[in-house]
């Protein structure tokens, strides 16, 4: 008979010999599978040229753009720069490198642990890189005293988690790869990082944001960094110009999207070292949507981006005049006869304090001539303008009508 203790080790090598054991090599040749496209993708750009701040194979690429369009052609979106790069993922020890790794060199003449070259690890000790005296090409860097002597670590970036499940992120996300235009609100003709912000407030929640960053920015709530929350807005500061100067919108995860100056609507990371030096704060714009309770409110909020200006019209169908637009909705929405022009509709309420105005009130404005609007509380206001026909302003943040303000009433 077996003694209990020979059960035991006779079972034990049972167990073994039928349990399959996973060998290092074959983790990394999954590993290799799930990188196959990217490392595939990079194989067909060996020869390409090396360009100072490329990142497309028609222009060229330098190590970090190199790493970052591989990446972004898997989806995956990383930081710009070889520093910034380095700050994402998990660090892995050189000796269990696996194919799709990200490793990274140190300067020449440094021992310090600042990374300023990066290459994709495609196993057996080699590499694919952009270099300036090679361009695209493939080095043994484990073979190499060079590269050895210069080599700092390496990170991997699995599958990039998804964004937050937010509507204003969902929306955001809608619009990544529209192209950057100075000026530009509509995905039809690109965004620039402002424009973007409006646009995606008011198409998916129908809050209306002033048109600037720096509106938006004296407008909206102000939050502290570590409550912020997905739908949130970060602003920077000193970008292309001096003080708030660029918004983006928290998707979670410590990152952002925006209409990018230098790229297009993209997603960027907040431990990126220009955006780090560059955080004013946080918005949330939650009490900027438009109240539909008060009917005057919601009949002319109908209108916005609808109806084009038209002197001397007074209808949806030929467009509106300032005084036409507000003559129009109180009739449609009170069955309240108002005068036609400006300064006899002034004259038809009782004139009350500004700090005292009501969804619903009138608020009068003094250019070349009088122009009423419709006030709809925290700020703002729905008017027929020349140059963008019924639209919605904050009367307190506007460079053009913030000025202008002549009184206020309240229609019996």
């Amino acid at each position: 008979m077996l003694t209990s203790w020979r059960k035991y080790m006779l079972a034990g090598l049972m167990i073994c010999l039928v349990t399959p054991v996973i060998t290092r090599t074959e983790i990394a040749e999954a590993d290799s599978q799930a990188f196959a496209p990217m490392i595939a993708e990079a194989q067909t750009l060996v020869g390409y040229r090396y360009l100072y701040g490329g990142e497309q194979p028609k222009e060229g690429f330098d190590p970090s753009g190199f790493i970052h369009y591989l990446f972004a052609k898997q989806n995956i979106h990383l930081p710009r720069t070889v520093s910034d790069q380095w700050k994402v993922g998990a660090a892995v020890k050189e000796g269990d490198l696996s194919p799709g790794d990200i490793v990274f060199f140190r300067k020449s003449d440094s021992s310090g642990n600042t990374p300023v070259h990066e290459g994709l690890y495609i196993g057996g000790g080699e590499m694919i890189h952009s270099s300036q005296s090679a361009g695209v090409t493939v080095t043994r860097f484990q073979k190499s005293s060079y590269w050895t002597n210069l080599y700092l670590g390496a990170r991997r970036i699995s599958k990039e988690p998804e964004l937050a499940n937010d509507p204003i992120v969902q929306e955001a996300e809608r619009y990544l790869d529209i192209p950057y235009v100075f000026g530009g609100s509509t995905p039809e003709e690109g965004f620039d990082c402002s424009g973007f912000v409006q646009y995606v407030f008011e198409n998916k929640l129908h809050i209306y944001l002033p048109r600037s960053a720096e509106q938006q920015w004296a407008v909206g709530e102000k939050i502290k960094v570590t409550d912020m929350q997905p739908g949130d807005i970060i602003y920077f500061r000193n970008t292309y110009k001096k003080g708030i100067s660029h918004a983006g919108i928290y998707a979670g995860g410590g990152r952002f999207i925006h209409a990018s100056r230098t790229e297009k609507v993209t997603i960027s990371y907040l431990s990126e070292d220009y955006w780090q030096k560059r955080l004013s704060g946080v918005r949330r714009f939650n009490n900027l949507s438009i109240s539909k309770e008060n009917p005057i409110v919601s009949e002319a909020a109908l209108y916005i981006g609808i109806a084009p200006y038209q002197k001397g019209g007074v209808s949806p169908e030929t467009g509106f005049d300032t005084a036409g637009f507000i003559q129009y909705v109180y009739q449609k929405a009170a069955g309240i006869s108002l005068p036609r022009y400006a300064e006899k509709q002034m004259q038809a309420g009782t004139p009350i304090d500004k700090q005292d105005v009501k969804p619903g009130d009138l608020v009068f404005f003094k250019t070349e001539s009088l122009n009423p609007a419709i006030y709809i509380g925290n700020g703002q206001v729905i008017h027929a303008t020349v140059s963008s026909g019924v639209t919605i302003t904050n009367m307190n943040t506007s460079q053009y009508w913030k000025d202008k303000y002549a009184g206020s009433v309240r229609i019996p």
